[in-house]
């Protein structure tokens, strides 16, 4: 009997992460290959401001019928409706 062949490891998500106080916010730009030695091959859609990359593993993904279960004490309640938005041009300021 053989051994099954190990899985190819899941990539790595690339994110910059933006201080808007009084949050963060973390941007997903790409995606990180793990290579067999252990190095990061990193493919980004966009370069950070700040210089830096934040790499870490994908989230696991919880399956739709469990994403909206029951709310938790933290969950934040629902957000207004957006306001309508004006067609008409407006002038600019120099």
């Amino acid at each position: 009997m053989t051994t099954p062949a190990p899985s190819a490891p899941r990539p790595k998500v690339v994110y910059a992460i933006i201080d808007r106080p009084p949050r963060k916010h973390w941007l997903r730009i790409g995606l990180a290959f793990v290579n067999r030695d252990g190095s990061l091959n990193v493919r980004i859609d966009a370069v950070p401001l700040t210089g830096s990359l934040h790499i870490r593993d994908e989230p696991q993904r919880i399956p739709s019928h469990e994403s909206f279960a029951t709310p938790g004490p933290d969950d934040s309640p629902e957000l207004p409706a957006p306001s309508p938005r004006r067609h008409g041009r407006t002038a600019r300021s120099p």
